[in-house]
């Protein structure tokens, strides 16, 4: 009888020919680990699909899925159909993981009595190859899964990325990643600690995030840009109306998310700006809504104060478009 799996890492893949078997080949140096790696091709057009069979054909932990192109979040949600492991993880395919991680971070969980666990990451320099390390928890230790929530809203050694964490996987029997928007791992990880009862934080870094100029966080302002905000704005209703006692940390996700948002409209180009003139209107009166909170709230350095100040009031708008005469 074979040996049940016991963690099933789903691998979205669109158009990564070049960096696909980097990534497998770290996920298959995981020693004492028996998982299945889920490789969902989501309708690539380059030779990635053909690269998928290839490597599947090649080791038998290796499951490929090809589909019709969907987006990051319809290929996650496919392999969630699909896994069958006690727990499950995600890899983006440019990414890659450390050798021998995923034994201990399942031993770790088996002994903590931890629903899913948060690690830490380095981020990779594409053009230079330097390695440093990111977010990461300063130590490890069990917290619930509501302290996790509220870490992710304040960026506190940690954030809503999905891949830099394990999960049991009936934590998403009734959870899937929204299609046809970016930041999709911002609405669904915070939701998914929630149904933790315990979550080990574990101060190591293990997961490689490669920052490439293509990749889907490097584009252009578009309508996805307002993603981020709408998620958060969402975010913050919820957990006012269920989960009041982390609302602040809830609160310091909007403000960021707006001011972020007014950032990327100002120093855009004139024409990005004419073009929407009235969201970075409507956004800076939301962001001046908010000026009690961020102004006496200690989450906020000064300097964010003055610049969210700025921003709110319409100043910062001037004092960028001057530097960009001289």
């Amino acid at each position: 009888m074979e040996q049940e799996i016991r963690l099933s890492v789903i691998v979205p893949v669109y158009n990564v020919e070049r960096y696909l078997e980097r990534c497998v080949a770290s996920l298959l140096d995981q020693p004492g680990t028996n998982l299945e790696v889920i490789l969902v091709d989501d309708g690539s057009t380059d030779g990635s699909g053909m690269l998928c069979d290839q490597i599947a054909a090649g080791d038998r932990r290796v499951r490929v899925i090809h589909k019709k192109n969907g987006g990051l979040s319809s290929a996650r949600n496919m392999g969630l159909e699909q896994a069958v492991g006690d727990y499950i993880t995600f890899v983006d395919s440019d990414d890659w993981v450390e050798p021998g991680c995923y034994a201990q971070a399942l031993e770790l969980l088996e002994e903590s009595g931890a629903q899913m666990l948060c690690g830490g990451r380095y981020d990779v320099n594409a053009d230079t190859g330097e390695k440093k390390l990111g977010l990461c928890p300063t130590e490890t230790k069990c917290i619930s899964g509501k302290e996790l929530a509220g870490k992710i809203f304040l960026w506190d050694h940690c954030d809503s990325s999905a891949c830099d964490k394990i999960y049991r996987r009936h934590l998403f029997e009734t959870l899937r990643f929204p299609e046809g928007v970016i930041c999709e791992d911002v609405p669904v990880i915070y939701r998914v600690g929630l149904l933790a009862e315990k979550v080990l934080m574990w101060n190591h870094p293990y997961y490689c995030y490669f920052h490439r100029p293509g990749s889907i966080t490097n584009r252009a302002v578009s309508e996805k840009t307002f993603h981020f905000s709408q998620h958060a704005r969402q975010i913050y209703q919820d957990i006012r109306e269920h989960h009041p006692d982390i609302e602040p940390q809830a609160h310091y996700l909007l403000v960021r998310a707006l001011s972020h948002l007014l950032l990327m409209l100002i120093q855009s180009g004139p024409e990005t700006r004419r073009r929407y003139a009235s969201q970075i209107r409507e956004t800076r009166r939301e962001l001046r809504t908010h000026t009690g909170f961020f102004l006496t709230y200690g989450w906020f350095s000064t300097k964010e104060r003055v610049r969210n100040l700025l921003l709110a009031v319409g100043i910062y708008d001037r004092i960028t478009q001057q530097k960009h005469k001289e």
